[in-house]
């Protein structure tokens, strides 16, 4: 259950992002240099907050997720600490003070196949492909614009002309910012985590790829 919710939720949280090189053959994987985006989570099974930054463009990421999931009666809190270095992921368990480093092994594709487009371009594909079509509504978030798009299947999203995911209900989990900062990067030591923790090999990405 938990992998399959989070997997959609990181999809759309994550997957709006769009990618261009620049002359210096620096990937750009997002239309804005950097932002932060506080969320307040709710649902069925998942309550808790949310916090997504981006610095250089998105070539470095972070996310903090302090979320109570609740099934059955049962509940059980789990505080988590992603961070994405260009095809670098690490994820740790802030509770065990632990993490482990993935090789994201699609990340030179994504990239070179992206040279040619406009972070606008990308964006659109990126979101008819996975089922979204806009409605013509906007709606405003945590001070911030975005614009409506909905999906029978998956639910509806608010996306901002700058790549940011304001707000999102999927599978009857829901996502809204509370706070936004463009320009805003975040702290420099929640992208620097790995410096300080112990880390073991994640999961061979490429292996599952090809099953």
């Amino acid at each position: 259950m938990k992998p399959v919710r989070n997997a959609a939720l990181f999809a759309l949280a994550a997957a709006f992002p769009f990618a261009s090189v620049s002359a210096d053959d620096t990937p750009n994987l997002h239309p804005l240099e950097a932002a932060c985006v506080e969320y307040e989570v709710s649902g069925d099974l998942q309550t808790g907050t949310v916090t997504k930054c981006h610095r250089d463009y998105g070539y470095e990421q972070y996310e903090i997720q302090m979320l109570t999931m609740s099934i059955a009666g049962m509940s059980q809190s789990t505080s988590q600490h992603n961070i994405t270095i260009g095809d670098t992921i690490y994820a740790f368990d802030l509770s065990t003070n632990t993490g482990t480093k993935t090789i994201n092994p699609m990340y030179e594709d994504i990239v070179a196949s992206m040279q040619n487009t406009s972070p606008e371009e990308m964006g659109k594909s990126m979101v008819a492909a996975m089922g979204f079509a806009p409605t013509g509504e906007t709606e405003t978030v945590a001070g911030e614009t975005c614009d409506v798009y909905a999906s029978p299947q998956l639910g509806s999203t608010c996306l901002t002309a700058g790549g940011l995911v304001l707000r999102q209900s999927v599978f009857g989990d829901v996502r809204i910012a509370t706070s936004v900062a463009i320009g805003d990067g975040g702290d420099d030591a929640n992208y620097r985590l790995h410096e300080t923790v112990p880390i073991t090999d994640g999961p061979d990405l490429s292996n599952i790829l090809n099953q």
